[in-house]
């Protein structure tokens, strides 16, 4: 669900980054519009793919360890990070009522309600599709034309055009004008993007603005082969007429009909009004419409630096090489099977794990073990061994370690191809860091040194040159990988011109504004024990 609202988030930023430009610039050519609102359907369908996965990403896909073991939470998703909240207590399973699960709850009845009625729509056309009677006329020659007696005003389907059964009525004038209008819409696909837009509807259904898209779409689908027509029959006052008297009747909700109600009006208002028509765009206009709103829609999506810092000195040791990485990842992502072991086990496990600055705690309801990392939920995992469990969730496992004396002493976190140990610590001391957490969260204190930490690591990233030794192995390796792309990305933004400090996300990393010539970013950054940096994160900002 937090995908899906951030996802929703980022498209709206567009949508209204896009409506603002188009404003601006007082552009209302049809086509222009119509490229450009394509281009932010597209976008707008791609976002939840992109949550997580930013345009400019820094690091081998190793989350940080407070985003390990979560379902529903995703590196973007540290937006939410920015409003202050208490870290719950350990060793204790939340007993609250879970409002985001009502929340998820509500959200997929709307919108697979949406989506079923959207599919049984486009069944019931394809079935009246298939059953029309095809049309072999002189001026249908070279295209798809079926009737019906239950249609009951011209649309396309896909690329057939469908008539009412008493298209013999029309005049030869307006026949022209009905199917050069149905037939612009055949060619440029207009169908298609009017079902994408009612399927981005159907998902972002809480958002007004993909309601707004939708309509937007439709609209101009109907002017752009409104213009076409008057264009054939050179006569505007007689297609207006025409297009009343289709509109008086009832259409169809799943084929794009000619007169829909809703756009009748409107479009004989403006088509009266005007006096030219609009001038067509070639394909080095549209190239130019892409330039312009591709870097929009990077600048909805953020930067990704981060990696998890070591708590121990197993976890600072050299990191290992990227064909390790993937032999174990691979490994990591295999299937897994659940088995039965001693519920009496369980005991030896429950406790409280230091990963870095963060508590890993273990807890036991049942015959069920519970893991959660310091601001996130917790998360079940299942035994796969007597001593190693993995989560459903995420591909993830965790095996506990044990002395000569069988006591456990640690447990080591597998994911995304990395191995990292957390040193088992008692209650004071879990208590001690979550205490020292929660008055830094609520107080909004930055951590020492994170400040200056950060404006070093933008400047030597501007100038090609990082100071690896200022980072963890793990983050040190991921910058060098994607370096390019993120200075690349500061680049654009221009010169730095301030740093300000805006609070501590629910998981304390520091979070930070940056002002640059030509723009801002959000930074989060955290450091690990010894000062060095262990994650960071950058999105665009508002």
């Amino acid at each position: 669900m937090l995908a899906i609202l951030e996802a929703a988030i980022r498209s709206s930023v567009l949508i209204v980054a896009i409506w603002i430009g188009l404003k601006a610039l007082r552009i209302f050519n049809p086509h222009i519009l119509m490229s450009t609102w394509r281009l932010v359907l597209i976008a707008s369908l791609a976002s939840p793919l992109m949550v997580g996965r930013p345009m400019f990403t820094v690091g081998t896909d190793v989350p940080p360890a407070l985003l390990i073991l979560t379902g529903d939470m995703s590196i973007s998703s540290l937006a939410s990070d920015l409003a202050p909240a208490s870290v719950g207590p350990h060793g204790t399973i939340s007993q609250h009522f879970d409002w985001r699960l009502l929340a998820t709850s509500i959200y997929l009845l709307v919108a697979g309600w949406l989506l079923l009625r959207l599919a049984v729509g486009t069944a019931l056309g394809w079935r009246l599709q298939i059953s029309a009677d095809p049309v072999y006329e002189d001026w249908t020659a070279g295209k798809d034309v079926r009737s019906s007696p239950a249609i009951k005003a011209p649309g396309t389907f896909g690329s057939t055009i469908l008539l009412p059964k008493h298209y013999g009525t029309w005049d030869v004038l307006d026949r022209r004008a009905i199917m050069v209008h149905e037939e612009s819409h055949v060619r440029r696909g207009d169908f298609y993007f009017v079902l994408l837009a009612t399927i981005n509807r159907a998902v972002f259904w809480f958002n007004p603005l993909a309601w707004w898209l939708n309509s937007r779409i439709i609209y101009l689908a109907e002017v752009r082969s409104d213009a076409a027509a008057i264009e054939d029959i050179e006569d505007r006052i007689r297609y207006a007429e025409l297009l009343v008297r289709l509109g008086r009747g009832p259409s169809g909700s799943t084929n794009l009909a000619m007169a829909r109600a809703e756009t009748v009006a409107r479009r004989v208002e403006q088509l009266l009004a005007e006096t030219r028509l609009p001038r067509k765009i070639d394909w080095k206009a549209r190239a130019a419409i892409i330039a312009c709103v591709l870097p929009l829609v990077a600048v909805s999506s953020g930067v990704v630096a981060q990696a998890p810092s070591p708590p121990t000195a197993d976890n600072s040791a050299m990191t290992p090489d990227p064909d390790t990485i993937a032999k174990r990842k691979a490994e990591q992502e295999q299937p897994r099977t659940e088995v039965p072991i001693d519920a009496k086990l369980l005991n030896n496990y429950v406790g409280y794990y230091q990963l870095a600055r963060l508590i890993f705690t273990v807890t036991r309801q049942g015959d069920q073990l519970f893991t959660q990392i310091t601001g996130q939920q917790p998360v079940q995992v299942y035994p796969e061994s007597a001593s190693k469990f993995f989560a459903k969730v995420v591909h993830a496992q965790i095996s506990f370690v044990t002395d000569p004396q069988g006591q456990v002493t640690a447990l080591v976190l597998h994911q995304n191809g990395h191995e990292q140990v957390a040193k088992r610590i008692d209650k004071a001391e879990a208590d001690k860091m979550v205490e020292q957490l929660t008055k830094r969260i609520k107080d909004g204190t930055a951590q020492p040194g994170s400040e200056a930490a950060l404006r070093r690591t933008i400047e030597a990233i501007r100038a090609a040159q990082p100071n690896y030794d200022a980072m963890t192995p793990e983050l040190a390796a991921a910058t060098r990988q994607q370096l390019t792309g993120l200075q690349r990305g500061l680049e654009q933004l221009g010169q730095l011109q301030s740093i300000s400090f805006r609070g501590v996300g629910n998981s304390g990393w520091d979070v930070y504004e940056a002002k640059y010539a030509n723009g801002l970013s959000i930074w989060r950054i955290t450091l690990a024990p010894n000062g060095k940096i262990a994650g960071l994160l950058v999105q665009g900002g508002p």
